[in-house]
């Protein structure tokens, strides 16, 4: 059993990245799914203004979180080939962009529990793939 799971992880090149990556995709799957059963959660996301939040809004959300966990799961199997490389990084620009102006300029998200895992998450992924591009990219 050990070696079939062994079998489908990808190859890190002596790195972490590549787990993270894998991690933070199979999460982020939970993460859609349950947008389409209950927008409790992306409720507490944007917790300043939570109103806002619509059966609607939580769907398309959670379909935007889909692709880019599509993306980061390809970017953990794939590091080395630069364009899936920058492809991922740019999920993590992108989600990060987004928290940051529903925090600072749309005034729906604020400093809590609900977008401080989003904000650590795209933070600390931008950095590391932007220190590890290098070791990882051919």
């Amino acid at each position: 059993m050990l070696g079939y799971f062994e079998s489908i992880l990808p190859y890190t090149n002596g790195g972490k990245l590549p787990y993270w990556l894998l991690f933070i995709s199979v999460v982020s799957i939970f993460n859609s799914v349950q947008t389409y059963q209950n927008i409790n959660l992306t409720k507490r996301v944007y917790e300043k203004n939570p109103n806002q939040v619509s059966p609607l809004s939580a769907r398309t959300f959670g379909t935007w979180t889909l692709i880019t966990s599509i993306v980061r799961f390809y970017g953990a199997y794939y590091l080395q080939n630069k364009q899936i490389y920058e492809l991922t990084q740019f999920t993590f620009a992108i989600a990060a962009w987004h928290f940051l102006s529903e925090w600072l300029y749309f005034g729906t998200c604020k400093l809590g529990k609900g977008l401080s895992g989003p904000l650590i998450v795209s933070s600390v992924s931008l950095v590391w793939m932007y220190l590890q591009k290098d070791f990882y990219v051919n």
